[in-house]
């Protein structure tokens, strides 16, 4: 962590579905004006956690902070100036198909009460961040026209259409080849180089994790078990990240392999 105050805090929270607890008082700072990615398991909760930061989901106990604010103690119309300053790009982008990607980009600006009334502002400003994510051009198609990757490049123009000040990223890189990967990960970096703003990259991809935190935290079994940076990452005296980080089975899961037999927690969430 740095001298500043985080931006994003979370304290103490607990999450649990059908009694399965995902989030197991979790606490956590966000420094701004850094990417800090979060690693771990499929299924290990990384994804609630970040709904947790936009009030997307309220937890069962503990506290959520977003520059001072408690977004855990807000209602829907008072999240709405927060969720303004947050960006976020969702696993499967979560675009409208009926919607060209200029609609798509220009509808969170329409919601805006009025700030983006004018519609040449509104063009604008789609112009202006496709072409930030080298898209510029595809104002009129629609997404089933184009590829995985430009609809995730789609997705985060759209993410960044109200400036945020914190940019959300949901497995960013998850179903995309290694090339199309390593552009979203140049985007991440160029955009906290463009526009200064802070990010939460939820992904499990070591490769992407390597190019682009300032500071790696691993989630496993619902808390932290690891706070890293990239240098120290292949350095930790703990077996579960060493082996999550080489890519590496555990004897046990070979052994579940061998015999067919395979055991794991019940109703995950991501």
């Amino acid at each position: 962590m740095t001298d500043q105050e985080p931006i994003i805090r979370l304290k103490n929270v607990t999450k649990s579905f059908d009694r399965h607890v995902v989030l197991n008082a979790v606490s956590l700072e966000v420094a701004p004006g850094k990417i800090t990615v979060i690693i771990g398991p499929s299924g290990c909760g990384k994804s609630v956690l970040l709904k947790h930061i936009v009030g997307l989901m309220r937890p069962d106990k503990g506290k959520v902070f977003f520059e001072g604010y408690e977004v855990s103690a807000l209602g829907e119309r008072e999240l709405v100036p927060i969720r303004q300053q947050i960006g976020f790009l969702f696993q499967g982008g979560a675009l409208f198909d009926s919607m060209t990607v200029e609609e798509n980009i220009c509808f969170p600006l329409t919601e805006n009460d009025g700030a983006w009334a004018d519609e040449a502002a509104r063009r604008q400003r789609c112009h202006e961040v496709l072409t930030l994510v080298g898209l510029d051009g595809a104002q009129h198609k629609f997404p089933e026209e184009m590829s995985g990757g430009e609809k995730k490049r789609v997705a985060l123009a759209r993410a960044i259409a109200l400036n945020p000040k914190v940019i959300l990223y949901d497995e960013p890189t998850t179903g995309l080849d290694p090339i199309r990967a390593d552009l979203i990960n140049e985007l991440i970096l160029k955009l906290k180089n463009a526009l200064g703003n802070t990010a939460v990259v939820v992904t499990h991809d070591m490769q992407s994790t390597r190019k682009i935190a300032d500071r790696i935290v691993m989630l496993y079994q619902g808390r932290f078990i690891a706070d890293m940076t990239v240098d120290t990452l292949g350095r930790v005296d703990n077996e579960i990240v060493a082996r999550f980080v080489e890519g590496r089975a555990s004897e046990e899961e070979l052994a579940q392999l061998r015999t067919g037999r395979v055991e794991g927690p019940a109703n995950m969430q991501s």
